[in-house]
């Protein structure tokens, strides 16, 4: 079985078309999806598929604009996470390709963690691109972990000191050995869609470039 865990809430176009990217994903065991959804108002969950399971939550209070509670959202969705899962992080604002689910179990089982560098973000209100030149770090959207890795990812969300860019920092601490980075375009992160505001490079991407 593979967790997903997605935190999301007030962006109903995004989390439509993140439904659909998981409805098409060609892996084809168990999943446990649990939702974080701490709109003030519940997007709707159309998705339904044989073998998936769905658990939300709705953290309270809810979400008001210029807030970030993706810390908190992230702790109350890991409470729900077994400490043998397969886990994925699903950001509800990212494309995902239809095989992800499969690539990420495939090197799961010689790796505690997975990933995919030089992440890619498109903004589709201005129709720009831009890569990454994050060579040694996946973008937390990109990771899968398990094993002594997810029980570091569960320390480092509880710590305020930890916790910023997260992704990079758990990257850097777990050994090379237990890790994995490919290249590729399996996950590209999409900014300027409707509803709340992204966290982190979103809609000032201003043309195609390279960093």
């Amino acid at each position: 079985m593979l967790t997903l865990l997605t935190t999301t809430g007030t962006r109903d176009y995004a989390w439509m078309l993140c439904q659909k990217y998981m409805h098409r994903q060609t892996y084809s065991g168990r999943v446990r999806w649990i939702i974080v959804d701490d709109g003030e108002n519940a997007q709707q969950i159309t998705f339904k598929r044989p073998g998936w399971d769905l658990i939300v939550l709705r953290p309270e209070p809810f979400w008001q604009h210029g807030q970030n509670t993706q810390q908190r959202n992230l702790l109350a969705g890991l409470r729900y996470v077994p400490n043998d899962a397969w886990l994925l992080i699903i950001e509800d604002d990212d494309w995902y390709a239809s095989d992800w689910l499969a690539v990420c179990e495939k090197h799961l089982r010689d790796f505690y963690m997975f990933g995919e560098r030089n992440a890619r973000y498109y903004n589709v209100e201005k129709q720009v691109l831009r890569r990454l030149n994050n060579k040694n770090h996946a973008s937390l959207c990109a990771t899968a972990m398990r094993g002594p890795v997810l029980d570091l990812f569960r320390t480092m969300c509880a710590s305020d000191r930890d916790f910023g860019f997260i992704d990079g920092k758990i990257w850097k601490r777990v050994a090379p050995q237990q890790k994995h980075l490919v290249g590729g375009t399996r996950v590209v992160g999409m900014k300027g869609l409707p509803g709340r505001d992204n966290i982190g490079i979103g809609k000032e991407l201003r043309g195609v470039r390279d960093s």
